[in-house]
């Protein structure tokens, strides 16, 4: 039986990104670690890689279609 691969898996870490930043703090009560965790198929690195990348969004480093600023 072959594994499943995931041939883009920073479209689930722009997912997760999306979900930190439009749920409000009040309706994801755990860590942002912790939720994402258990919303995404992600581990540790890259749970921080969404809530890098939904930083980066919010103080406007990054578009919101996953492509850098110039």
């Amino acid at each position: 039986m072959m594994e499943q691969i995931d041939l883009d898996p920073d479209l689930v870490v722009l997912e997760a990104a999306r979900f930190i930043i439009e749920t409000p703090k009040s309706q994801r009560p755990r860590s942002a670690v912790a939720e994402i965790r258990s919303r995404y198929p992600l581990d540790g690195q890259g749970a921080c890689a969404a809530l890098r990348l939904a930083n980066a969004i919010r103080a406007g480093g990054v578009s919101n279609d996953n492509q850098r600023a110039s």
